[in-house]
């Protein structure tokens, strides 16, 4: 029963508890730094998600202005005073597009 006694004697309450404090140290370490990989994996996908959200909303709203344009500039007779119109002011836009960006004209 010494043996016993003894061992009990010899064992430090504040060592067990600052093993156990150091373990749950230690899984928190852990934890936290899986959810942050967690966390960087799922900023990643949401990442992702919205630019292909925002890159399918402007290519679908680009080609209906482009499809709906085309189609009634192509309605319209050729030669009369509004397509001539569009075109020259069309041309005027872009030239002055070229020109704020420091483009000089094609020769």
């Amino acid at each position: 029963m010494n043996a016993q006694a003894s061992s009990v004697e010899n064992t430090d309450p504040l060592g067990s508890i600052a093993d156990a404090m150091k373990d749950a140290l230690n899984q928190a370490t852990e934890d936290a730094s899986r959810t942050r990989e967690r966390m960087s994996q799922v900023g990643t996908d949401v990442g992702n998600s919205v630019s292909r959200f925002t890159y399918t909303t402007s290519y679908m709203v680009s080609y209906g202005v482009v499809y709906a344009t085309v189609f009634v500039a192509k309605s319209i007779p050729q030669d009369n005073a509004i397509v001539k119109g569009l075109i020259d002011g069309g041309k005027a836009a872009v030239d002055a597009v070229n020109e704020a960006k420091g483009i000089k004209p094609a020769a």
